[in-house]
């Protein structure tokens, strides 16, 4: 039996940037809550990095995004392979326009054939809008 890709690391973040000179990964504004007024509501923009090593033959690998319940917002992905299983295979991907319809918790999850190599909790809640305080004061600290 062929052993599945070993995840290294899964965040959802505002922007993910390679620098082609040094090599690096930057990752920037790395979040697990989104707040919406109401819903439904598509989030406008989110990139997710995610890094695998130990791939020993092509192998399908597949981002999803699902509510706890099972329904399904984003399914992507297709088959990765590597020159030796030692390589870490670095990956970001642009997400725009995804569609919410419910609050609660959310799965980001990175799979290999139909087994979940790694997952992070995106939770989604209705938050108000902040009201001005009388005398245009902005808001109190309680108020965040």
């Amino acid at each position: 039996m062929v052993e599945p890709p070993t995840p290294l690391a899964l965040l959802v973040a505002d922007r993910v940037y390679h620098d082609r000179q040094s090599g690096k990964w930057i990752v920037s504004g790395i979040f697990s809550t989104i707040g919406f007024p109401a819903l439904p509501r598509q989030y406008d923009h989110m990139e997710i990095f995610f890094q695998v090593t130990n791939i020993t033959q092509e192998t399908d690998l597949r981002l999803r995004i699902e509510h706890a319940d099972g329904d399904l917002l984003m399914d992507m992905g297709g088959p990765i392979k590597s020159k030796s299983p030692l390589d870490v295979m670095a990956r970001r991907v642009v997400v725009r326009q995804l569609p919410f319809k419910k609050t609660g918790k959310h799965w980001v999850m990175l799979q290999s054939s139909d087994a979940i190599l790694t997952q992070v909790p995106l939770y989604v809640g209705i938050v108000k809008p902040q009201q001005q305080q009388p005398g245009g004061g902005g808001t109190s600290p309680e108020q965040g």
